[in-house]
């Protein structure tokens, strides 16, 4: 490894905790931790919006999986810091491999929960065939209480194979269409789940400076392996957006994103819409920072809310 890589690795070693540091002392911003009650016959199980797929457990025994969820307090605004290590070996210009690591604070597997922490890692296999991009991946995931507080004692492994094609319709106009399939394995046995991703991004290219995400649509379909009751879960997503090439180093953008979600559990069933503004700074030619200030609005079969999102990003890769 050259003395620069060394060098850069040691920045970003450097550089994530001064960014933890600045982007988690905002307790303002959070409703009462303690606010999680236990789940009851009517609410147990996946509750609405479960972002951060099996999350929950399964339905206590003698639960109605039909039961509506009750309304709970949540927080008005959502502040989640995200950063992103990795190091990438090319065997060709065809092939590559990401080993990385993930940690995000602030996230919410659902909107009434108090906030926790995630740490995961794992490797990434890329390959170019007949102009078919393959890919490959195994991840191991730690969830934590607050700030990385406590650990649940329970390790997630996600194993996924995906393959996507990059058709160009005319010098402006471009489809990705996309399949993905995900194995996740637990140490808590109502957590697996496989689960199947379709996805079919149209974009245009206006000019150099201008492209405009014209509609992307996406459907996923999660089955879980181990619950009493059997739970299917499907979601359909709609979005689209625009993206402006600042400068040579900067971005801007605006995502607009709606999602359906129908369950065989009616508490895992939710409708969701986001505006996300975005601003990404390229500060070397592998590595990004960003900030996203935005607003999102749930509904659920029992009632609507909205909240703010604050989601800054750090990205950094390192080429050996």
């Amino acid at each position: 490894m050259s003395k620069s890589v060394r060098s850069k690795m040691r920045f970003g070693v450097l550089a994530i905790p001064l960014c933890l540091a600045a982007f988690t002392t905002t307790p303002v911003f959070a409703e009462d931790d303690d606010f999680d009650p236990p789940p009851t016959e009517r609410d147990a199980g996946c509750t609405i919006e479960e972002e951060t797929d099996g999350d929950c457990g399964a339905p206590v025994k003698g639960a109605n999986p039909k039961a509506p969820p009750k309304a709970k307090v949540h927080s008005k605004m959502l502040t989640t810091y995200s950063a992103r290590e990795a190091l990438r070996y090319k065997f060709n210009k065809d092939a590559f491999i990401d080993a990385y690591s993930d940690q995000t604070i602030g996230t919410q597997s659902v909107p009434i929960a108090a906030s926790s922490s995630k740490l995961s890692g794992g490797l990434n296999v890329n390959f170019l065939v007949s102009g078919f991009t393959l890919t490959a991946g195994i991840d191991r995931l730690r969830n934590y209480t607050g700030t990385y507080a406590n650990w649940n004692n329970q390790t997630d492994n996600t194993y996924s194979f995906g393959a996507s094609r990059k058709i160009n319709l005319s010098p402006q106009w471009t489809l990705t269409p996309s399949v993905k399939q995900t194995r996740l394995v637990s140490d808590t046995a109502t957590k697996e789940f496989s689960k199947t991703d379709l996805s079919l991004p149209l974009s245009y290219a206006l000019n150099k400076l201008w492209t405009i995400k014209a509609l992307t649509f996406a459907f996923s379909k999660q089955d879980f392996a181990n619950r009493e009751f059997d739970q299917t879960d499907r979601t359909w997503t709609l979005s689209t957006g625009v993206a402006y090439k600042w400068s040579a180093k900067s971005t801007v953008e605006i995502a607009v994103n709606r999602q359906v979600r129908r369950s065989d559990l009616t508490s895992a069933e939710f409708l969701k819409t986001t505006i996300l503004p975005k601003y990404e700074y390229k500060f070397t030619p592998t590595s990004t920072v960003s900030m996203g200030i935005g607003y999102e609005r749930h509904a659920n079969s029992v009632e609507q809310f909205g909240r703010w999102i604050l989601a800054p990003k750090v990205q950094l890769r390192w080429d050996l």
